[in-house]
């Protein structure tokens, strides 16, 4: 191994994964990169895929990738297979209509529909406690 190829491979062993960027500078010139927030949040991969190309778009493919986080949303909503296991399990545990919508909404991080359900929840459910 040369001088060069040590410098190189101690060099490469300091930086933070965040310092290396493959093919453009898109996410290096940014001041929090994506990969940080989507880890910290601990994102599904169509989360971070939603994440990443929304927050690189003016740096790099412009109007493509926001087309992308569109078709990355609506693969998100035509989810079969999330679909099929909150009605199994809907139907295994005999829960209602709005217990449904809860889990539903709950499934697609949609916490302002959940509040208003529990909320709806509640007032049928216990409405003494309003």
């Amino acid at each position: 191994m040369g001088i060069y190829q040590i410098i190189v491979s101690v060099k490469y062993i300091d930086m933070k994964a965040t310092d290396l960027q493959i093919g453009g500078s898109h996410y290096k010139d940014m001041a929090m990169q994506p990969i940080e927030l989507i880890t910290a949040l601990r994102c599904s991969f169509i989360q971070g895929c939603i994440i990443k190309y929304i927050s690189r778009y003016k740096a790099k493919n412009g109007a493509q990738d926001i087309k992308k986080c569109i078709h990355y949303a609506k693969r998100r909503c035509n989810d079969k297979a999330l679909f099929l296991s909150i009605n199994k399990f809907i139907i295994k545990n005999k829960l209602t209509i709005l217990q449904r919508r809860i889990i539903t909404q709950t499934a697609y991080n949609n916490y302002e529909q959940v509040i208003q359900f529990c909320k709806e929840l509640l007032q049928i459910e216990y409405p003494e406690e309003q």
